[in-house]
């Protein structure tokens, strides 16, 4: 996948509004939402500690997506036919939704079908298991201009939902945050083959 060049790219990226009520986590402390992260996942600043810094909270646009993409991802183990998954893991999370700073959307850079074609790229950007790349274009995206909130991308986990990477300078705050409900997660577990443990 080719790296950003700069200046020649800024043009090319394409702006996607989100409504901030849409955004969806499933959190484990959702009393520390939103949270941050820098230098571990895909769209992450490579290099915490240096001068510009950012933090990245991730979220999604579905229960089923943040389910996929936090659960299955980091609790899932497939075996004989079906994920297994501990209980512990499905009930203690929360979903949590947020708002913003004196707004209620959020301009994003759209890295999601023609608009990634559009900058040279594919979307080996969200599926890769290497991050270089995917941190370089979220620092050079984060770094061209403070319109920027973040990025929309096509979740790996779950390959018709989108998921958000959005930057920490975005004013982001948690709105509510409420357990997930039993309903919820025998709908979800039936919808992924997932058993609980």
């Amino acid at each position: 996948m080719r790296l950003p060049e700069p200046g020649s790219f800024e043009d090319l990226l394409r702006p996607v509004r989100i409504e901030l009520a849409s955004l969806i986590r499933l959190s484990r402390r959702p009393a520390s939402e939103p949270y941050w992260s820098t230098g571990v996942h895909r769209f992450d600043d490579p290099e915490p500690g240096r001068a510009g810094t950012f933090g990245t909270c991730y979220a999604a646009s579905s229960i089923a997506v943040a389910f996929a993409k936090s659960i299955l991802h980091e609790s899932g183990r497939f075996v004989n036919g079906s994920y297994e998954i501990p209980t512990t893991e499905l009930t203690e999370r929360s979903i949590v939704r947020f708002r913003g700073e004196r707004r209620k959307t959020l301009v994003l850079a759209d890295l999601t079908g023609a608009a990634l074609e559009f900058l040279g790229l594919n979307n080996d950007i969200s599926a890769s298991a290497d991050y270089t790349a995917s941190q370089a274009w979220a620092t050079v995206i984060h770094g061209a201009g403070a319109g920027w909130d973040g990025i929309r991308y096509v979740s790996r986990q779950m390959n018709k939902g989108l998921s958000y990477a959005i930057f920490e300078r975005s004013g982001l705050r948690k709105l509510r945050a409420e357990k997930i409900k039993w309903s919820q997660l025998d709908q979800l577990c039936d919808r992924f083959n997932v058993t609980a443990v």
